[in-house]
């Protein structure tokens, strides 16, 4: 993907990212001088991960269903809220358009221009 890509998020009403979102906004993250959205998108991978595992367990434990189900509702309920956080996150550092579109030319010249700022000698 090369950087003038933008790339659509869900709206802002959504508590939900596809692992392909997940994926991307962590690849990108890099055009990024802070690393939070790396570590919030890993954060947020790891959750998801567990609640499909609580689901697996399900059906491999059926005997502990109730207590499986239970735990499963309540990660949805923690991955809900941090896939809000990092929408938010995103929405507040500028790096989504007025359609939730990360637009990567924009980061990257963000990110030059801190780098340029960082290597200027104070006088």
């Amino acid at each position: 993907m090369d950087s003038n890509t933008k790339i659509t998020l869900k709206s802002s009403n959504s508590t939900r990212f596809s692992d392909e979102e997940l994926h991307l906004i962590c690849e990108y993250a890099d055009v990024i001088a802070c690393q939070c959205p790396a570590y919030l998108v890993t954060i947020l991978r790891s959750i998801k991960k567990f609640r499909h595992y609580t689901l697996n367990c399900i059906e491999q434990f059926p005997e502990e269903a109730e207590i499986h189900t239970w735990l499963g509702e309540e990660v949805l309920q923690i991955e809900s809220r941090l896939a809000q956080i990092v929408f938010e996150f995103m929405q507040r550092e500028q790096l989504l358009d007025e359609q939730n579109q990360l637009d990567l030319e924009a980061l990257r010249q963000r990110n030059r221009s801190a780098l340029l700022e960082q290597l200027e000698p104070p006088f």
